[in-house]
């Protein structure tokens, strides 16, 4: 995900990572899973604030990807 220069600052990375978390709820989802960089400190503290967790220990496909992340959702 990412948005435009021009945008950032203005709560539209939140608005549509809530987005992305509500949908995927809807859909049934039990997890949303991501990957990321830590270089990107802006992202990764938003993903925190949603609730995202860490995941140690994972490899990746991707060069760039150092952090995976994981939003596990609750069951009842």
């Amino acid at each position: 995900m990412g948005v435009s220069p021009k945008a950032q600052g203005k709560g539209i990375g939140k608005l549509l990572a809530q987005h992305i978390i509500d949908q995927a709820k809807q859909l049934g989802a039990k997890k949303i899973f991501l990957e990321s960089n830590r270089k990107l400190s802006p992202a990764i503290s938003l993903y925190k604030k949603l609730g995202f967790k860490e995941i140690p220990n994972i490899s990746s496909p991707y060069a760039r990807s150092d952090i995976q992340m994981e939003l596990t959702f609750a069951t009842l």
